[in-house]
C-alpha cells in the first residue's frame, strides 16, 4: 500500500510541476536572426534573412497623370539581413528628353540632375524605410520608365535590387 501511495505522490508531483511550466513565446527557427533557443511556443516573429538583403516591401510601379503635373511613386525598402546595412544608395536610370525625373531618399530630395544619391542610408537588421519617393513631370504625353537601382556600396558580392516605375502621361 505504501508503494502505491508513494507512486501516487510522485506522479501527482510530476503532473503538478509539469502543468505549471510556462510556455515561452519566441522564434523557433534556428536560421532566423531572432532565434530563441529557449522558446517553447513559436509566436510567428521569425526574421529569416534573404539571399539578397535589399527587399522592396511596397512599390507603386505604375503611376498615371496629365502633362505638366507632378507624378509621384512610393517605394519602401527593407534590410532583410541579420547585420546592419550602412552603405545603401540609389542610382536613377532615366534618359528621356521630354520629361524630368527626380527622387527623395534618406530624408533629402535631389534635383533631376542627380544620378546617384550622395548620402548612403543606414538600416538596422530588418529595419524598413518608407521615405523614398520618385517624381516625374513631362511636357509631352507618353509612357516613361524610370529605373531605381538600390545597392550597397562596396559589398562583395554586389547586393542590388532594381525597381522600374512606369509613368503614363496623358
Amino acid at each position: 500500500m505504501k508503494a502505491i501511495y508513494l507512486n501516487f505522490i510522485i506522479l501527482a508531483s510530476f503532473l503538478f510541476f509539469h502543468a505549471c511550466t510556462e510556455d515561452i513565446d519566441g522564434c523557433m527557427d534556428s536560421s532566423a536572426c531572432n532565434y530563441n533557443q529557449e522558446a517553447t511556443e513559436d509566436d510567428g516573429s521569425c526574421q529569416v534573412p534573404l539571399d539578397n538583403p535589399i527587399e522592396i516591401t511596397y512599390v507603386e510601379d505604375f503611376v498615371s497623370g496629365s502633362v505638366d503635373s507632378l507624378l509621384v511613386s512610393h517605394i519602401n525598402v527593407k534590410n532583410a539581413s541579420c547585420q546592419d546595412m550602412t552603405d545603401l544608395v540609389v542610382r536613377k536610370i532615366f534618359t528621356h528628353q521630354n520629361a524630368s525625373a527626380y527622387f527623395c531618399f534618406n530624408g533629402i530630395c535631389f534635383t533631376s540632375m542627380t544620378i546617384l544619391s550622395p548620402n548612403p542610408m543606414s538600416l538596422g537588421s530588418f529595419e524598413e524605410d518608407d521615405y523614398f519617393k520618385g517624381y516625374l513631370t513631362a511636357d509631352v504625353p507618353g509612357t516613361y520608365e524610370v529605373i531605381y537601382r538600390f545597392y550597397v556600396e562596396n559589398s562583395e558580392p554586389m547586393q542590388l535590387t532594381n525597381v522600374t516605375i512606369t509613368y503614363e502621361v496623358n
